[in-house]
């Protein structure tokens, strides 16, 4: 899984002239890496084992919160893939 939080997708000019969606993906992957910051700066205990330790159930939010950081995770991997199959760098095995 791609981490919510990496670096942002920064497609090149030759790579927006083949593809040129890449540009708005690569706003909607800005997007999604401040919401993840976002989460993660309202939810500080996610990356605490202190819950667990203490055998604590996360709460409703934090469990969608949680939820919503993974799946943040897997769309920006999925643009990233789409990028390098748009942009011709076609290495990639599927």
């Amino acid at each position: 899984m791609e981490t919510p939080t990496g670096p942002l997708l920064r497609p090149t000019c030759n790579e927006l002239a083949v593809a040129p969606e890449l540009g708005v993906l690569a706003v909607l992957d800005a997007t999604l890496a401040t919401a993840a910051h976002q989460i993660l700066s309202e939810n500080p205990d996610f990356c605490s084992l202190k819950l667990a330790a203490r055998g604590e159930i996360p709460s409703p939010q934090a469990r969608m919160a949680i939820r919503l950081l993974h799946q943040i995770g897997e769309l920006r991997a999925a643009i990233r893939e789409y990028k390098t199959l748009a942009a011709g760098d076609n290495d990639m095995p599927f």
